[in-house]
């Protein structure tokens, strides 16, 4: 793992996760190995389960007696010295790990200093200056107590170039570190708004990883990655992604940030935003980035071309308050209208002292705008409108599409050594930046500029760019029909969705998202390639998102798939109020429509979303509504899954009673209608099997969950989705457990959990996760909190309340195991008022169980028989037999007898 662990109170859990996560492990075999007493508690079960190919033993005295001929055989010794020499026990012992170590980590991850800079722009002409803060980030990349930098600045200050610049003066070794990876979170400017799970994908892509359809999961094992080895992180314009208050509200790189600013284990994190940005620790370092020093400010200007006296240029850089990027463009035009003279400056109107930078930059752009040709023109705006950076295909084939109108024409009859060549000019301004790979893009101030700038003087020539750019993406591969072989071939295909959707070409680029993105039912960008943050964008640019008004020639049947699909997608991603108000909008448009069998599918998904809201009531009376409605369409499907939410949401109740009668009448209409219809074998026999377990009828139980496994794993299109095989799973896995088939439970809980974390569905997952607590709560307390952590994770701060009670009830049961009560008893508070908030019924009797035990912990005879009581009275009240929870109530009653 290349890090040391700290000595302390947590040094068997920290050494446990990381000789889980390791990809590798030697163990450097001592005489003091067996007497150690985290060998046998902690670091021997964790191997036990690893192949043998991932572990070696290396015996100590024969690295000394074969003078490093052992060691060789994990690659190339870097270090001719052999461990033989040196100075003492405890060094040779560190140099040998070291070595091994080192040969392990370039087999798995290359050559030290992998570079990816992508995301950043190249370095502009011209940059000076800012060598205190260069030195701040030396100084911090050195200091091992640092784990991340914040770079605050206003926009145009300058930050991705100070630490741009400041990467370029590391070269070629970077610090010594391994990596050196980036990402540029998208700007304001851009359509469809910024996700940072997209960031933290292209992070993932940086190291070699592939994303996966959890967000969440992607940015845990990203920070795993990242703290294998030394890495610099360059999360470069966090802003669109903060609150006004400053803190992140993209769930993805908020925990990315917080866990690597919290530690790095060598390298060191460098975040840049505009103020206020909100990340506190002992680890963390702020630099506030401010207007550059007077002589830097003349420096710049004479490197742009700028001519006259130092005091001339210093009353200039005065006028532009010193603002990075003012200077430049001032520079740049200056340089190309007035040959650099500095008394032309002088007839320039800058706008009011009070004016800020922004508005400043405004007006700096309209004097470039004015001078600039049609053709330089165009290209720029060409580049502002796009949502990716453009390359010279791009330009070219905007020029030489008939429909190019407006500005856009400009370009028609450029060749594209002409189009370089203006490019190339316009890369010596400020206006144009050169990406890594060679394409064009522009700083969010000046894209932000040029589009409105066109879209108020130009809009039907910017129109027609998106449909000619909305063309030119549809018509690139994949084709209908065809798979999407890497994630980033999607890419041409989303950003032909943005354009048509700008273009008013919405039928079209329903086509594109329906057909060939999603293609169907299949769901083929979320379930092959996990792209949760381009489907996310590619939905809600259909959306006015004040309003979630869907544009006005699609078909209802297309609103409605639009509206739903989008709906479920915000909802598994815990977005819940958004997520009602567009399955609202799903059900209003089936409704006027005359789709039945739609308004069922979307009423009972709003059900489902006030049900992780705890509102239990509106999600049944919803619930019913859409049974209703799917009687009404004669669709089987629809009927089925409307009563199978319904049993659902009766049994959360605690009316378990009649939720098997709902369940028995699924199964009488299924057996009944089933002939001829797919999709629909599987109903009820998850749900179903869940509430069997309380009514303590464990062999029925066990068999609607094993059978609701086989259907999963076979043909059936609905039965057979990574949600399904998951749900089945760990209802499966749950009665196994009552059973006393502890291993086998194990293996399908973590199936469970795997399978729902590919479904990319943070709703389920986090359940899976909590029933994998309660599993190992009163067995093992360490894993038990560790699907805990992963729960709350997934679920804090989404406002799901039933997952909130359920987490406090199984923290607390932790907390008691291990003789924690104060925690006990706050989670078991928290638990009651949430039950008693949402009229969550099933769980009261375990939350009366759970109070006696902690009474009987501490001594209250009293209340052990008072919370014995009302458990046993509030299970019988709802009928519940299970057969764990009478076990603990009468054995408390018991003990209180005897005492």
């Amino acid at each position: 793992m290349d890090a040391w662990i700290t000595a302390g109170e947590h040094v068997a859990r920290e050494l446990e996760e990381r000789l889980r996560a390791a990809a590798h492990v030697v163990i450097l075999v001592t005489a003091r190995l067996l007497d150690w007493a985290e060998w046998t508690h902690v670091a021997r079960p964790a191997l036990m389960s690893r192949r043998r190919a991932e572990v070696s033993l290396v015996r100590w005295q024969a690295c000394i007696d074969d003078a490093d001929e052992v060691l060789r055989r994990f690659g190339p010794m870097q270090d001719p010295a052999p461990v033989v020499s040196a100075a003492d026990r405890a060094t040779a012992l560190d140099a040998a790990a070291r070595r091994i170590g080192d040969s392990l980590r370039a087999a798995r991850l290359g050559p030290r200093c992998g570079v990816a800079l992508g995301g950043l722009p190249s370095p502009e002409r011209g940059i000076v200056g800012r060598e205190q803060e260069k030195r701040l980030l030396d100084d911090a990349l050195d200091n091992g107590a640092v784990h991340a930098v914040v770079v605050i600045g206003e926009g145009g200050a300058g930050k991705t170039q100070l630490v741009r610049t400041w990467l370029d003066g590391l070269q070629p070794a970077y610090g010594g570190v391994d990596a050196v990876i980036s990402c540029s979170i998208e700007d304001q400017d851009r359509g469809g708004g910024p996700y940072g799970s997209a960031a933290v994908s292209v992070l993932l892509e940086a190291i070699g990883e592939s994303p996966s359809q959890d967000p969440l999961e992607s940015a845990s094992r990203l920070v795993r990655r990242i703290r294998e080895r030394p890495t610099i992180v360059v999360l470069d314009g966090l802003e669109p992604l903060q609150d006004d208050r400053g803190e992140l509200i993209d769930r993805p790189i908020r925990l990315l940030v917080r866990d690597l600013a919290s530690q790095m284990y060598g390298g060191l994190c460098v975040i840049t935003t505009r103020p206020p940005f909100n990340l506190e620790g002992t680890g963390v370092r702020r630099i506030e980035l401010g207007p550059i020093d007077v002589a830097s400010a003349i420096q710049v200007l004479r490197s742009r071309g700028m001519r006259g006296t130092d005091e001339q240029l210093g009353r200039l850089a005065g006028r532009l308050r010193r603002h990075a990027l003012s200077l430049s463009l001032v520079a740049d035009y200056l340089s190309e209208a007035h040959g650099g003279d500095v008394l032309a400056a002088d007839r320039l109107d800058f706008g009011a002292e009070q004016l800020d930078d922004g508005g400043r930059i405004q007006r700096i752009l309209a004097f470039y705008e004015a001078r600039l040709k049609p053709e330089a023109r165009a290209v720029l705006g060409v580049v502002a409108l796009c949502e990716r950076p453009v390359d010279l295909a791009t330009l070219s084939a905007v020029g030489a599409h008939p429909r190019a109108t407006g500005f856009a024409a400009s370009i028609g009859d450029a060749s594209p050594e002409e189009l370089r060549r203006t490019c190339a000019r316009l890369e010596k301004t400020a206006l144009l930046l050169t990406t890594e790979t060679g394409a064009w893009d522009q700083h969010p101030l000046v894209r932000g500029y040029w589009r409105r700038s066109l879209e108020a003087v130009d809009a039907a020539g910017v129109r027609a760019a998106h449909e000619v750019l909305f063309e030119w993406f549809r018509d690139q591969p994949p084709r209908r029909g065809e798979d999407a072989v890497r994630r980033e071939d999607l890419d041409r295909l989303y950003a032909a969705v943005a354009h048509g959707v700008q273009a008013r070409r919405w039928c079209e680029s329903f086509d594109v998202l329906h057909d060939r993105i999603r293609q169907g039912e299949r769901h083929t960008s979320l379930k092959a390639h996990g792209a949760v943050a381009e489907d996310r964008r590619a939905f809600l640019a259909f959306f006015d998102r004040s309003t979630f008004h869907p544009p006005g020639d699609l078909t209802s049947w297309q609103r409605h798939w639009l509206e739903n699909s989008a709906g479920v997608l915000l909802r598994a991603q815990g977005e819940t109020s958004d997520a009602v108000r567009l399955l609202e909008r799903a059900v209003r448009t089936a409704d006027a429509a005359g789709l039945t069998a739609e308004a069922a599918e979307s009423v009972r998904n709003l059900a489902s979303v006030h049900s992780l809201r705890g509102a239990l009531t509106e999600a049944l009376a919803c619930a019913e509504s859409a049974v209703c409605r799917a009687d009404a369409s004669g669709e089987l499907r629809p009927r089925l899954s409307a009563r199978d939410f319904r049993g659902h949401l009766m049994h959360r109740f605690g009316r378990l009673h009649e939720a098997r009668a709902a369940f028995e009448e699924i199964e009488q209409i299924r057996d009944r209608e089933i002939a001829g219809q797919v999709g629909v074998a599987h109903y009820p026999l998850t749900s179903f099997a869940v509430l069997l377990l309380d009514l303590d009828e464990v062999e029925l139980a066990e068999d609607r969950a094993a059978r609701a496994v086989q259907l999963a794993y076979s043909d059936d299109p609905d039965a057979g989705s990574l949600l399904s095989r998951g749900l089945a799973t760990r209802a499966h896995a749950r009665t196994l457990v009552m059973l006393g088939r502890t291993d086998e439970a194990i293996q399908r809980f973590q199936e469970a959990v795997q399978l729902v974390r590919d479904a990319g569905r943070w709703d389920h997952l986090a359940p899976c996760h909590l029933d994998c607590a309660l599993f190992w709560a009163d067995r093992d307390g360490d894993q038990a909190r560790r699907h805990l952590a992963e729960a709350r994770r997934l679920f804090q701060g989404c406002g799901f309340r039933l997952i909130e009670a359920d987490a406090a009830l199984i923290t607390a049961r932790a907390a008691l195991a291990e003789g924690m009560l104060e925690e006990a008893a706050d989670e078991l508070d928290a638990a009651e008022v949430v039950l008693r908030e949402t009229s969550f019924r099933v769980p009261v009797p375990w939350l009366h169980a759970l109070r006696a035990r902690l009474c009987a912990a501490r001594g209250d005879h009293a209340g052990v028989r008072r919370e014995a009581g009302l458990g046993c009275q509030e299970a019988r009240a709802m009928g519940m037999k299970r057969r764990d929870l009478w076990r603990e109530l009468d054995f408390h009653g018991r003990a209180e007898e005897s005492a």
